[in-house]
């Protein structure tokens, strides 16, 4: 069969390359190229800025950034929150993960541009994706440009201004509101850690007298809650959250923090004291700046009363927690509040 009869076969027509129309490239704003594919997106992307390669070494992910500090902050930007990834090669990542990845080296590279947005990616990834490059792009309120063919990430990326390659004009993004995120708590069995414990950053085990909880998106189970009950010689008696799990492709779209306050204020409604502790930097500032949040008087401090006059650890019976790991938490400078709700300040 000769390439004839296959046009005639299947009707093709002589392909015509349709018109590609440059626009003049923005000098500030975030900026959302959007369009079909093969209606011009990377040809822009290549007219307005030179071509850089992202290379990833072999190495841990954290070591592919200029510093470790750099590393932390751009993978924080861009929702990549499971802190035991970062200690894995780029090559054993998720799909979801590269490429989350990815944009935070794009980020360390000082690239401005980061074409085939989520194009890989599942589309709730996309969504939590969008909403942390918008919160990093909003601290920093340079230009950035994002290509994409996934009309999607508009309502949660909140471009200021959008080329559409398709209709080859530009368009403000208006009144965009990003839809809001409506989370599901119900109580659960200790068991249900299984499906959770990979995703925690610092340990996979969990006390079985933890009560817990699941956080329902859209009737998908993508965040678990475990709280323990506490006594001391300052409060009588007082619950603490144990653990905070949010699963990665969820990560950075605030549902973390709603789980938080969702599972504080049944606490807080019965009449009991909550407090939490995290090392998470974005969580622990955000509790900072909340009045619903209260910081305690070891709040970003260390805690040497786990030190013992000798030096050695103070192990307590029931915590189930080594000479090491206690060693590590009185050094280990993390956030502390307590729980005041919208009713006090």
């Amino acid at each position: 069969m000769t390439k004839e009869q296959i046009k005639q076969k299947y009707d093709i027509t002589e392909y015509v390359q349709p018109e590609i129309i440059i626009p003049e490239k923005p000098k500030e704003g975030l900026v959302l190229i959007v369009g079909s594919s093969g209606s011009g997106k990377t040809t822009i992307i290549k007219s307005w800025f030179n071509k850089e390669e992202v290379v990833f070494n072999t190495k841990n992910l954290i070591d592919n950034f200029s510093s470790i500090e750099k590393g932390e902050s751009c993978l924080l930007a861009c929702g990549l929150r499971s802190i035991p990834t970062w200690f894995r090669s780029y090559y054993s990542l998720s799909t979801g993960e590269a490429h989350r990845a990815y944009c935070a080296k794009i980020i360390d590279m000082n690239m401005i541009y980061i074409d085939e947005f989520t194009s890989v990616v599942d589309r709730n990834t996309a969504k939590s994706l969008s909403t942390s490059l918008k919160k990093y792009y909003d601290k920093k309120k340079e230009l950035l440009v994002i290509a994409t063919c996934h009309r999607d990430v508009e309502d949660w990326l909140q471009p200021d201004l959008v080329y559409d390659t398709d209709a080859k004009i530009y368009r403000p993004r208006g009144s965009l509101q990003r839809p809001k995120i409506k989370l599901v708590i119900y109580p659960c069995a200790v068991k249900d850690w299984v499906y959770f414990k990979d995703h925690h950053y610092l340990s996979s085990s969990i006390a079985n007298s933890c009560h817990c909880y699941i956080g329902l998106f859209n009737g998908e189970p993508v965040t678990f809650s475990a709280v323990i009950h506490g006594t001391g010689r300052d409060i009588i008696s007082y619950w603490r959250e144990s653990r905070l799990v949010v699963k990665p492709e969820f990560q950075g779209l605030g549902i973390g923090k709603a789980m938080s306050e969702g599972v504080a204020e049944i606490y807080f409604n019965a009449g009991k004291r909550f407090f939490s502790k995290t090392a998470h930097p974005a969580l622990g500032e955000y509790r900072n700046n909340s009045i619903k949040w209260r910081g305690t008087s070891t709040n970003q401090k260390a805690r040497p009363s786990y030190i013992k006059k000798n030096g050695s650890a103070r192990v307590h019976k029931g915590f189930g927690k080594t000479k090491e790991q206690i060693m590590r938490d009185a050094y280990r400078v993390c956030y502390s509040h307590e729980y005041v709700s919208e009713n006090k300040i």
